[in-house]
């Protein structure tokens, strides 16, 4: 029959792919891939090295469907805040692929670009060089839990007993029972971060 006049494969393809079976199924291997591709693994080896290349296709899939056009000369408050809710869309759209994502090294040129632009801001800001790496891994690790939030059950703590926990119980009683708890708990959450941060400017 010959070879097929447009390629079955290409990088963008198995990224993309890549990131829809890790929502499906919570997990990526080199036969699944293949077959939600519907090629036979050797064929992924003519494109990638491994799994590990196939996780950094996934991040550039994310960074190219989300947008990496920001606009980095806002205030760092400003600046960190776009750059969190942005992080956020992109993961909970993908909430699958995020223990993925989350764990595996960050090794390619145009992550380093995006991590120098989240540098920038905060050296131009006046953090010392001491506190830029906790300050972005910190923010990052809110992101993330936060992305998880988002596609948690609406009601996380339920048959709670009104007697045995009064307190918890008048809490819940002021939460809502719909998708807008964890969006709310991401707003005071990240409220509280950049007013952290900013302490950390003044000692």
């Amino acid at each position: 029959m010959g070879r097929p006049r447009t390629p079955l494969l290409d990088r963008r393809r198995i990224g993309a792919a890549a990131l829809r079976l890790a929502d499906e199924k919570g997990t990526l291997t080199i036969p699944a891939l293949a077959r939600a591709l519907g090629v036979a693994p050797s064929a992924l080896y003519h494109h990638v090295s491994g799994r590990d290349e196939i996780i950094s296709l996934m991040r550039e899939e994310l960074v190219l469907t989300t947008g990496g056009d920001k606009d980095w000369s806002q205030p760092w408050e400003s600046g960190l805040e776009d750059w969190a809710r942005t992080y956020l869309s992109a993961f909970a759209a993908h909430p699958g692929a995020v223990p993925l994502l989350a764990t595996a090294p960050l090794a390619e040129p145009f992550m380093h670009t995006m991590y120098e632009k989240v540098a920038e801001l905060l050296f131009a800001g006046g953090f010392p060089a001491r506190q830029v790496m906790p300050v972005i891994t910190a923010l990052e690790s809110f992101v993330l839990g936060s992305a998880l939030d988002l596609v948690a059950p609406p009601v996380m703590l339920s048959d709670v007993a009104r007697d045995a926990n009064p307190h918890l119980s008048t809490a819940l009683d002021h939460t809502p029972t719909d998708h807008s708890r964890a969006a709310r708990a991401f707003d005071i959450g990240l409220r509280a971060l950049l007013t952290g941060f900013r302490d950390l400017l003044n000692h």
